[in-house]
């Protein structure tokens, strides 16, 4: 039986990508962002990350692997982000 649940994070306006998916990993386990031992650098390249979804008015999804996750990151005609979290643990 899995053990797996779902959390969304929407990213404030001016937050980088890359850190608003540390937050969301971290808050999924109910863990300090600081004292979580996960490194996103460990997994996807940050600068192509928060590169990617940049873009204004381009409706785009990426999904990826971490920390014991699936990160499925999906932006709107508008370009704004919301990060999901499918927790493996």
């Amino acid at each position: 039986m899995s053990n797996q649940h779902a959390f969304y994070y929407e990213p404030d306006e001016n937050e980088l990508l890359s850190t608003a998916v540390v937050t969301a990993v971290a808050e999924a386990h109910n863990e300090d962002v600081l004292a979580q031992k996960w490194l996103i650098s460990d997994d996807i390249n940050t600068d192509a990350l928060d590169g990617l979804f940049n873009k204004r008015n381009l409706k785009t999804t990426l999904q990826f692997e971490a920390d014991s996750t699936t990160v499925t990151i999906t932006a709107d005609e508008s370009g704004k982000p919301r990060v999901r979290i499918e927790s493996h643990r």
